[in-house]
């Protein structure tokens, strides 16, 4: 019982002085969150976006994570090889018996310039704040072990007063597209950097502990090989202060139909997440397109050393995206870009 206490003490203490980002497993299907470049980086007009996971329901300290973006394209006459594009996301994270949550809301905005019929590049900005709190209540503390017993009426000593702290947060990145001549292959290259102004975010004002920022550096395209196949290849590669990771992922995608107002796909890949000195989760991923919908669905499977605690449960991920395409005055606007 007292281990057990301590233990979840110190779990509570690492959250407070190191907190790390979010992330997801499948990070290609929330943009926003890798890269402010994205912001428009694709073929419709409109995208609405939705993500929830959860992760490790078999230890103390449980994950539950949720985001929901939305970017549009902005196209004007002086810049007809060029569109601007502006959105917004809202992200929620909460964690253990404290109810450690983050609480965020940025705003952000590209501009993509065409570089030619096979290439764009674009350059983002994020700006927005944050809330992060927890639940003293909920907390047990060894002094409250009474030699025997836990006791929730002793007094835990502990001088906590700060159970809340808010932030500004500034993010930038670059982001290219590439396209093959004979339009089979593509693929998105680009740097994130987050937390350019190294926000603080402790609860204890006697000392000051910045967030460290984050990079992120990806690349996901895929490559015709028929009328109805597709080889996808997905990479991430993120470093925050000590912490890092590499996702490296592929899969097929299979076209059921092609019909104009019935379009309809498959599709399976299979990441490997590494902390760069072992393998941390195996991610098998299914997602279905239909029309202007596209849902994924994926499960982290725990292959670390952690997995003895977790029993090789990491956890489900679930993505939902809906695009809407405008239709533009032929004379007004250039043909849709090449995303």
């Amino acid at each position: 019982m007292k281990k057990g206490l301590l233990l979840t003490y110190l779990i509570f203490l690492c959250f407070i002085g190191y907190s790390q980002d979010i992330h997801f497993s499948q990070y290609y299907n929330t943009p926003l969150n890798i890269n402010p470049a994205l912001t428009g980086a694709f073929l419709e007009d409109m995208r609405f976006i939705g993500n929830y996971r959860s992760q490790w329901q078999s230890v103390p300290v449980p994950y539950l994570t949720f985001s929901g973006s939305f970017d549009m394209k902005y196209f004007h006459r002086k810049f007809r090889n060029g569109y601007f594009a502006f959105g917004g996301i809202f992200n929620i994270d909460q964690a253990g018996d404290s109810e450690l949550s983050l609480t965020q809301l940025n705003l952000s905005g590209s501009y993509t310039q065409i570089l030619s019929d096979n290439a764009a590049m674009s350059a983002g900005f994020q700006f927005g704040g944050g809330q992060r709190s927890f639940e003293m209540d909920q907390l047990r503390f060894e002094n409250q072990y009474d030699g025997e017993l836990f006791n929730p009426l002793l007094d835990p000593r502990e001088s906590i007063q700060n159970t809340n702290v808010g932030f500004i947060d500034v993010a930038a990145g670059v982001n290219v597209f590439l396209k093959s001549y004979d339009g089979k292959s593509r693929v998105n290259v680009g740097v994130g950097l987050f937390h350019l102004n190294r926000p603080r975010r402790n609860f204890d004002e006697e000392e000051e502990l910045r967030l460290p920022m984050r990079i992120s550096l990806y690349s996901f395209g895929q490559r015709q090989f028929s009328d109805n196949m597709a080889y996808l290849a997905q990479v991430l590669g993120q470093i925050q202060g000590t912490a890092a990771e590499l996702v490296l992922g592929g899969g097929l995608q299979y076209q059921l139909n092609k019909e104009k107002g019935k379009e309809l796909a498959i599709q399976f890949t299979t990441s490997f997440r590494h902390s760069f000195t072992n393998l941390d989760a195996l991610i098998p991923t299914f997602e279905v397109h239909y029309q202007s919908w596209r849902m994924g669905l994926s499960y982290d499977i725990n292959i670390s050393d952690f997995s003895t605690a977790t029993n090789g449960q990491g956890g489900p991920e679930v993505s939902l995206i809906y695009v809407i395409t405008k239709v533009k005055p032929v004379k007004t606007f250039k043909a849709c870009p090449i995303f």
